[in-house]
């Protein structure tokens, strides 16, 4: 059962959350690209390696810049918006605070 357990907690729980927002990411930046082009043409850049980014299968964000829209107070206006940077930073701290507790049970087991 402890087997079980800790395959569930170390496993399959950040797993979860990982993929769900990944998920979320992904469905932010299509609203994004639709709605709101030149925010999405900011995050993300136009060519890698020479291929336009149309031509990818994902798309290439601008990690600086989108953790940096993710916790700013910009919204866009948009109550979308809102609401989809509420639920990816819920996402986020919820695998941080998994793995400070992954950390904490390293170090006091």
């Amino acid at each position: 059962m402890a087997g079980f357990f800790s395959f569930v907690f170390y496993v399959l729980f950040p797993l979860a959350i990982g993929l769900a927002a990944i998920y979320l990411a992904i469905d932010f930046f299509e609203y994004l690209k639709k709605n709101h082009p030149s925010k999405y043409g900011q995050m993300s850049f136009d060519s890698f390696f020479g291929m336009s980014a149309e031509s990818f299968p994902f798309h290439l964000i601008r990690p600086v810049e989108f953790f940096g829209f993710l916790f700013s107070a910009d919204n866009l206006q948009d109550k979308y918006v809102i609401e989809y940077k509420k639920k990816i930073k819920l996402l986020v701290f919820a695998l941080l605070g998994l793995f400070a507790l992954y950390i904490l049970l390293l170090l006091v087991f």
